[in-house]
């Protein structure tokens, strides 16, 4: 296989030009990825409590917005 001279890969990117913003996007799916993988190996209790803290974070914001407020587990 040799060189492509339009500056094109085989998979049919572009090398020579990189799209900053699609780099950008590619970074954080990655990222989003790693951590939701690593989210599943969390015990279960753990799992409960960062339920627990978005759901008074919801409420934080949700009185602070004027809006009602969901009730939040007692663990």
């Amino acid at each position: 296989m040799g060189s492509r001279k339009d500056g094109m890969t085989s998979s049919g990117k572009n090398k020579e030009k990189s799209d900053p913003f699609q780099d950008f996007l590619e970074r954080v799916a990655k990222a989003k990825h790693k951590h939701r993988v690593k989210q599943t190996h969390l015990p279960f209790p753990e799992k409960i409590r960062i339920i627990v803290e978005l759901q008074k974070i919801d409420n934080a914001l949700a009185k602070a917005a004027g809006r009602k407020t969901g009730k939040v587990w007692d663990i």
